[in-house]
């Protein structure tokens, strides 16, 4: 999520596709600075977002019949490879406004359907979130002697780590290479996931 959320930030004037919190702030100060003319342009994503939210909960209710959670998370990300494999081909030809609605959706897609790592319920777009768990799971571990706190701070922990790197490396990526490439990073990333999720011989937690 923070590569998406860097992409769509330096190449989408501001706009943040998993972020909605910035998201909004940004529409106010543009709202402020230059009329809804200028801020409109964050609205569309939000509703993607909304939207992609709207149809993984769907989606979780309808597999919840599967016999096991990698079947379940497998035709989960399978959605997630194909639709960016659909932006990153289709990027250089669709409305850049299409585009941002299309990578908000699927923000709110992922962060509605995999929720949690290890066993530990951790989201991988929402910052603000993920540090209250942090330092939650921390006091526990430190004067709780909890285990299980232990390691959800390290789960979360390393999340966060991973989604400034994202975004470092799609920032620099975006300055120094191309846009373009964000797009197929983040297939790749995905599509090794997805492989990863077929392939493996223990059921998911």
């Amino acid at each position: 999520m923070g590569a998406i959320d860097a992409y769509t930030y330096i190449a989408h004037d501001a706009v943040f596709a998993s972020a909605q919190t910035g998201n909004m702030i940004v529409f106010a100060v543009k709202l402020f600075d230059g009329g809804i003319s200028r801020a409109w342009v964050n609205i569309p994503v939000w509703l993607g977002f909304a939207l992609g939210c709207l149809m993984a909960q769907s989606m979780l209710t309808a597999l919840n019949e599967r016999p096991t959670m990698r079947e379940r998370y497998g035709r989960l990300m399978l959605l997630v490879v194909a639709i960016l494999l659909v932006v990153a081909v289709g990027q250089n030809w669709f409305n850049p406004y299409v585009l941002i609605v299309i990578l908000g959706w699927l923000s709110g897609y992922e962060l509605t359907t995999f929720r949690q790592v290890k066993g530990s319920a951790i989201n991988n777009g929402i910052m603000t979130g993920n540090t209250k768990n942090l330092m939650t799971a921390l006091y526990l571990w430190l004067y709780g002697h909890d285990q299980k706190a232990k390691h959800q701070f390290v789960w979360t922990g390393l999340i966060m780590l991973m989604f400034i790197f994202g975004a470092y490396i799609s920032a620099m990526i975006c300055t120094w290479v191309s846009t373009k490439l964000i797009l197929w990073l983040c297939l790749a990333i995905n599509a090794l996931g997805l492989i990863g999720i077929w392939l493996s011989k223990e059921r998911m937690e």
